[in-house]
C-alpha cells in the first residue's frame, strides 16, 4: 500500500493533539470516528492524558506501538506542525494530514509553511494540508476530519462519487448537500494549501479506485495545469467523467497583457480550452455540479442525441424542447410508425408526437405512464429519455413504480422532472438510482451533459509536423538575447515563423527612404510600409503603418512620414519594413503563450483589431494536432466565415490549421524561451493562410530561470 492509499484506506488512524472533549476542534475527530463506525484502531496522541474520549492514549508519536497506522491527523497549532510531520517520518507513518491555519494563507505563516515543506521533503511523509478540513472516506467509515458536516447525518450515502476539493468550508457544504440527496460518495477531500499533496495528484490516484466512477473537484486555482492535463487523459481513457468546478472568472489580469494574446488567453480562457480539449465538464455552480453528480452517478452512457420526452403538460414539453434544442440534443418528434403505436396507449387527446403528451389523465390514470414507457421501451429511436411529472401525490406510487420498472429493463439515460407534491418521489426515485429534478431544464441539462461526454472525441496526441528547424529558432533569439532585448522586431518575428514552416509574406528590411523604394521594386507589386522597430509593439495604433502603396513616390512619402512620426515619438531604433499585400481573405489571430499555469497554450480567433471585441477565440493546451485544431475552429461563433458568406470562396481550412499547428509546436519547444507569439493578423482564403504582421515577446532572464 502507498502512502496515497494509506490516506484513503488507512488500517488504524493517529489523531496527534487530540482532546479529550469532543465538542472542540482537536477533539471532534475521534468522535466522528467512534460514531460512524471505524473499523480501524484510533491512537489519541496527548502528552496529559492516558485516556481520551475513552481510548488509551500515548504522550508522543514516536510511543505508537500500532505498526498498523499508516495516518496521522495532525491537530495541534501551526508552529508544531511540521515537528508532527517529521516524527510521523522517524516512526514509519507514511501519510499525514495538518489542519492548522496560520500558514501560506496569511503573511505571517509564509515562513512556517516553507519549514513544514521542509519537514516533508526530509520525512518522506505525504502530506494532505495544511489549512484543510481533512478527509471522508465513505466506505470504511475512515473520517479523519473536524468538520460539522457529519454532525447530523446518522449513516453516510456511499457510492461512486469522489469529491476533491480545494476550499475546505465551502466543499463541506457541497458534501452535506449529496448526502441530504442520498448521493452517494466513495471519498471527500480537501486540500487546503497543498504544500504536498494537490488536486491533480489526488485525481490521480482516484482513477485507479474502483470504488470512484466520477470525479468531482472544486478549484480555486491550478498550480500545475500539466499534472491537471495528465489527470484528465487518464480518467477521459478510463471513462471516468470528471467534473470540474473552476472559480475565478476575472478579467482583470487581461488589462496588464502587453499582446493580443495575452488578452485573449486570461487564465479562466485557457482552463476551458483545458476542459474542452480533454472532456472535463465544466458546471459553474454547486446546484449544477451536484445535478451533473447524480446523472452521471447511474454509469450509464448515451448512444446518441435522440430525446424522448414523456410530460402531462403541454407547455412544460415545449420548455424541454426549447432547452434540449440549444443544448444540441434531438427532441424531433417520432417516425409515422412509432406514433401510431403511442396513440394505442395514450388518451385520444394526448399527443403522440415528441413531446409525448399524457395530459393530466395521467395523475388519475397511472396506468397510462406505464403503457407510454413501454413503447418507448421498444421504440429503436430513442437515447435518451425524459419524464415531466409533479403533483401527484395519490398517483406518485404508481407512477414511480412504472418509473422503476421502466429504469430496471432498459439501459437507456432517464431523468425525471417532478415538481410540486409532498416530496415523496422525489425521495423515492432518487433512493432507486433514478437522476430526479425539480425543473425540467436542469434534467435537460444533465441529459445533455451526459450525451456530450458519451460521445466526446478521444483527446489527440500529437505528433510534431515535417519542416521545423529548432536549431535555427533557438540561434536567432539567442542573437536578440545577446543585444540584451526581450522583443523581437516585426522582421525578427517573422523569421522565427519560418523556422517552423508558417508562411509568411514576402517582407524586406530598409534603413532609408531610398532603400524602401528600391525593395518595392524589388517586391514587384502593392506593398505596405511599416515601421521596423523592435520597441514597438502594436504599430497601427501609432499610425505607423501605410497599405496598399503601388508607386515608388507613394512609398517615398508614406517612408518619410513615418520615419518623422517615428522620431516624433522618441522611438529611436526606427526603421521601415516594405511588405507585399496579401491575398485579401479572412482575418484571423493565432498566437501563442506561457500560461502561469498550463504552460504553452495556443490560441486562434476572428483577428485584426476585433478580436479582444469580440471575445472569439479558442484556447488550447500546447501542442496539438490538426483534429484539435479543427475543432477550434469550429467552436469559434464566426466559424461560418471561414465556410463562404455572402458568395466568399471557403476558406481553405486546412492551411488555418496548419499555422495553428506549426504555432503550437513553437510555443511548446520554445516555452523556456518565448513568453508570448502574437500573430495578428493571419490572412485566410481559399488559396492558404499567410501572416502578415507578427510580435514575439520573450521570457527574461529570472523568468528562464524558474522565477516568474
Amino acid at each position: 500500500m502507498n502512502a496515497i492509499q494509506s490516506l484513503l484506506y488507512p488500517r488504524s488512524i493517529a489523531v496527534v493533539g487530540a482532546s479529550n472533549d469532543p465538542g472542540k476542534l482537536s477533539g471532534r475527530p475521534i468522535a466522528h470516528l467512534q460514531r460512524l463506525g471505524f473499523k480501524g484502531q484510533i491512537v489519541p496522541v496527548n502528552p496529559r492524558r492516558a485516556m481520551v474520549q475513552g481510548l488509551p492514549a500515548v504522550a508522543t508519536i514516536e510511543e505508537i506501538t500500532n505498526d498498523d497506522v499508516d495516518l496521522a491527523l495532525i491537530m495541534v497549532e501551526a508552529d508544531g506542525v511540521a515537528e508532527a510531520v517529521r516524527a510521523c517520518g522517524k516512526r514509519g507513518i507514511p501519510a499525514a494530514i495538518a489542519c492548522a491555519s496560520g500558514f501560506a494563507e496569511t503573511a505571517g505563516g509564509v515562513r512556517l509553511q516553507d519549514e513544514l515543506r521542509a519537514a516533508v521533503e526530509e520525512s518522506g511523509v505525504r502530506l494532505l494540508g495544511p489549512n484543510c478540513l481533512g478527509m471522508i472516506g465513505l466506505h470504511d467509515r475512515a473520517v479523519p476530519t473536524f468538520t460539522t458536516a457529519l454532525d447530523n447525518i446518522a449513516d453516510l450515502a456511499v457510492g461512486p462519487i469522489a469529491f476533491v476539493s480545494q476550499s475546505g468550508a465551502f466543499g463541506s457544504l457541497i458534501f452535506s448537500q449529496a448526502q441530504q440527496m442520498g448521493l452517494g460518495m466513495s471519498h471527500f477531500i480537501t486540500t487546503g494549501n497543498e504544500v504536498d499533496l494537490s488536486v491533480p495528484e489526488l485525481l490521480n490516484a482516484l482513477v485507479d479506485d474502483p470504488h470512484a466512477q466520477v470525479l468531482l473537484t472544486y478549484l480555486e486555482g491550478v498550480a500545475d495545469g500539466r499534472e491537471l492535463i495528465e489527470a484528465a487523459r487518464k480518467a477521459d481513457a478510463a471513462d471516468k467523467p470528471l467534473i470540474a468546478v473552476k472559480v475565478g472568472r476575472s478579467t482583470s489580469g487581461a488589462a496588464a497583457a502587453r499582446s493580443h494574446t495575452g488578452a485573449i488567453a486570461g487564465s479562466d480562457a485557457v482552463f476551458d480550452g483545458f476542459a474542452d480539449e480533454f472532456g472535463v465538464i465544466r458546471p459553474d455552480s454547486m446546484g449544477e455540479m451536484l445535478d451533473l453528480a447524480v446523472m452521471f452517478g447511474t454509469g450509464r452512457r448515451a448512444q446518441g442525441r435522440r430525446l424522448t420526452t414523456i410530460t402531462l403538460s403541454g407547455g412544460a414539453g415545449v420548455l424541454a424542447t426549447d432547452v434540449a434544442e440549444e443544448l444540441g440534443l434531438d427532441p424531433s418528434p417520432w417516425p409515422d410508425v412509432w406514433q401510431r403505436e403511442m396513440r394505442a396507449a395514450i388518451p385520444p387527446y394526448g399527443s403522440s408526437k415528441n413531446p409525448i403528451d399524457l395530459t393530466a389523465t395521467m395523475l388519475s390514470d397511472p396506468d397510462l405512464l406505464a403503457g407510454a414507457l413501454g413503447v418507448v421501451e421498444r421504440n429503436p429511436d430513442t437515447d435518451l429519455v425524459l419524464i415531466i411529472l409533479g403533483n401527484a401525490d395519490d398517483s406518485a406510487p404508481a407512477l414511480v413504480e412504472a418509473i422503476r420498472r421502466f429504469h430496471e429493463k432498459t439501459h437507456v439515460p432517464l431523468a425525471v422532472s417532478w415538481t410540486g407534491g409532498n416530496g415523496w418521489a422525489l425521495d423515492e426515485l432518487n433512493g432507486a438510482g433514478i437522476p430526479t429534478y425539480i425543473d425540467p431544464s436542469r434534467a435537460v441539462a444533465a441529459l445533455a451533459a451526459l450525451a456530450d461526454y458519451s460521445l466526446r472525441s478521444v483527446p489527440e496526441i500529437p505528433t510534431p509536423p515535417a519542416g521545423f528547424d529548432v536549431a535555427a529558432a533557438r540561434a536567432l533569439i539567442s542573437e536578440i538575447r545577446a543585444e540584451g532585448r526581450c522583443q523581437l522586431s516585426e522582421y525578427e518575428s517573422v523569421q522565427l515563423l519560418a523556422t517552423y514552416g508558417i508562411g509568411c509574406t514576402q517582407s524586406i528590411p530598409a534603413d532609408t527612404v531610398e532603400a524602401a523604394v528600391a525593395a518595392f521594386d524589388a517586391v514587384g507589386a502593392s506593398v505596405a510600409v511599416k515601421l521596423l522597430s523592435a520597441s514597438v509593439a502594436h504599430k497601427s495604433d501609432l499610425g505607423l503603418v501605410r497599405l496598399g502603396l503601388d508607386t515608388p513616390s507613394a512609398v517615398a512619402d508614406a517612408g518619410r512620414e513615418i520615419l518623422a512620426a517615428a522620431q516624433s515619438a522618441g522611438i529611436e531604433d526606427g526603421r521601415l519594413l516594405v511588405q507585399a499585400m496579401a491575398t485579401p481573405g479572412v482575418e484571423m489571430i493565432v498566437g501563442a503563450k506561457n500560461d502561469q499555469a498550463f504552460g504553452p497554450v495556443v490560441v486562434v480567433g476572428l483577428g485584426g483589431i476585433h478580436v479582444e471585441v469580440l471575445h472569439d477565440s479558442q484556447v488550447r493546451p500546447a501542442p496539438i494536432g490538426d483534429s484539435s485544431a479543427r475543432t477550434m475552429l469550429s467552436h469559434l461563433q464566426g466559424h461560418k466565415l471561414l465556410d463562404g458568406a455572402r458568395g466568399a470562396a471557403a476558406v481553405d481550412v486546412t492551411a488555418v490549421c496548419d499555422v495553428v499547428t506549426r504555432l503550437s509546436w513553437l510555443m511548446a519547444d520554445l516555452q523556456d524561451l518565448i513568453e508570448e507569439i502574437d500573430v495578428n493578423p493571419v490572412l485566410a482564403s481559399a488559396h492558404g493562410a499567410v501572416a502578415v504582421d507578427a510580435l514575439v515577446l520573450l521570457r527574461s532572464t529570472r523568468e528562464q530561470d524558474g522565477v516568474r
